[in-house]
């Protein structure tokens, strides 16, 4: 019977141009929307996912942005890996490579906090922001497998087969050692996306500054800033930079 309700509230709202979104998607709905209209403007055939943890951003994308394009997962942390190569039987368009990408090929040591989100190449730092104290602390490490995106992503266009790649990036602090393994390669990039720091949550991570001009001066501007947390002060600690490569821009217009 609530369903009943419910599907009928919906569909008069709709027929006068409103749509009513549950107050625990609120955060989410802006940023689909933006991303939608983006992925479709620059005829996106493959997401990068780098930092995929249990996969919940396959998931946004599936399920609210609605892409249903290529996604290559990135994920180094073994029982991550061996979750998330389960799961993609389900869904012939997800790829995942097990492994991390960094500003050089090698092997490195991952702190793996007790919350494994916030797994970490850097070392947990509290001074600035103590919410996540309990959480952000490392429970144990592994040592993992790091490559370069200019090394893989022609490999991975020719055994996939794509052309039109948007990158996210998700890697808690290392954002930009990512970027930095991926020199040769960001032209081919149409979009992207960081997230960036306001609050420092690990030592030596750069601040969203750094990384904004980074991508500047590559060639990529600002299409949208979604904030990812706050800290109790309501301060913003993370957020997610959306930008679009100016050749992309050129290209379509």
């Amino acid at each position: 019977m609530l369903k009943i309700v419910k599907d009928s509230v919906l569909k008069v709202s709709r027929s006068f141009g409103y749509d009513i979104v549950p107050l625990r998607e609120m955060k989410e709905r802006d940023f689909a929307l933006h991303l939608r209209e983006l992925l479709a403007r620059l005829e996106i055939d493959c997401v990068l996912d780098v930092g995929a943890n249990a996969g919940q951003y396959r998931d946004f994308l599936r399920d609210r942005v609605l892409f249903d394009g290529t996604i290559v997962s990135f994920e180094p942390i073994a029982r991550h890996v061996e979750a998330l190569r389960e799961r993609s039987r389900g869904d012939a368009k997800w790829h995942i490579e097990g492994y991390a990408l960094g500003s050089r090929d090698g092997a490195m040591p991952i702190n793996v906090m007790v919350s494994d989100q916030f797994s970490s190449f850097l070392e947990p730092d509290h001074a600035r922001v103590d919410d996540y104290a309990g959480l952000n602390v490392a429970d144990h490490t592994e040592t993992v497998t790091v490559r370069t995106l200019d090394v893989v992503l022609p490999a991975l266009q020719e055994r996939i087969g794509f052309d039109r790649p948007y990158l996210k990036i998700d890697t808690q602090g290392f954002d930009i050692e990512v970027l930095r393994g991926a020199g040769d390669i960001l032209p081919a990039i149409k979009a992207l996306q960081t997230e960036a720091s306001v609050r420092s949550i690990y030592k030596g991570m750069p601040r969203y500054t750094e990384v904004i001009h980074y991508l500047d001066e590559r060639g990529f501007d600002i299409t949208g800033l979604y904030p990812v947390s706050r800290d109790s002060a309501l301060r913003l600690v993370e957020f997610d930079c959306v930008m679009i490569n100016r050749t992309a821009i050129g290209a379509k217009h």
